[in-house]
């Protein structure tokens, strides 16, 4: 099994018996249809500058009735405050223009008690892509300026991934 499938099978496990999902930065929108698959009663969306290619495939296996595709930036998402249990971004962070905006907007809309999960390349990564990839100090810092709880925040390196897993604390609010 690939490092990539490991990733996804983490998301895919964590996904269960949520009631409203949201994949920031889809790309193919696969795993979305993957989770839509396992999880019958869950409320889908996917976000991407080029959704189209998305709402291809999503048509095309017949979850366009389940997944709601909207072609938008990571930065500026047009969907409700706190309304998603769970929100995740698959090696995507990286393409973001502006990583701490686009956490920020992921913070906006995550539920109270809500997970969000961020994965992607590891500065070192060997990707054959060049590309500009964070450390696990940078994600960190991107992270505080964007007004995460540091106590909810978890990062641990896998392989080539970071891995950040936050819940959305609101007892203290």
């Amino acid at each position: 099994m690939s490092d990539e499938d490991v990733m996804e099978d983490f998301i895919l496990e964590r996904g269960e018996n949520r009631k409203k999902i949201l994949d920031v930065g889809c790309g193919d929108g696969k795993l979305l249809i993957k989770l839509a698959e396992r999880n019958k009663s869950s409320e889908l969306y996917c976000v991407d500058l080029h959704a189209e290619y998305a709402r291809s495939n999503i048509e095309r296996d017949g979850y366009s009735h389940r997944i709601k595709c909207i072609t938008a930036k990571a930065e500026d998402i047009p969907l409700e405050d706190r309304s998603f249990d769970l929100i995740f971004c698959l090696r995507s962070l990286h393409e973001f223009s502006d990583p701490v905006k686009s956490l920020q907007e992921i913070k906006r809309m995550l539920a109270p008690d809500g997970e969000a999960i961020i994965i992607d390349w590891r500065r070192e990564a060997e990707t054959g892509v060049r590309e500009k990839y964070y450390g696990k100090r940078e994600i960190r810092e991107f992270m505080e300026k964007a007004e995460y709880d540091t106590n909810n925040i978890k990062i641990k390196e896998v392989n080539r991934f970071n891995i950040v897993l936050y819940i959305q604390d609101t007892r203290g609010e």
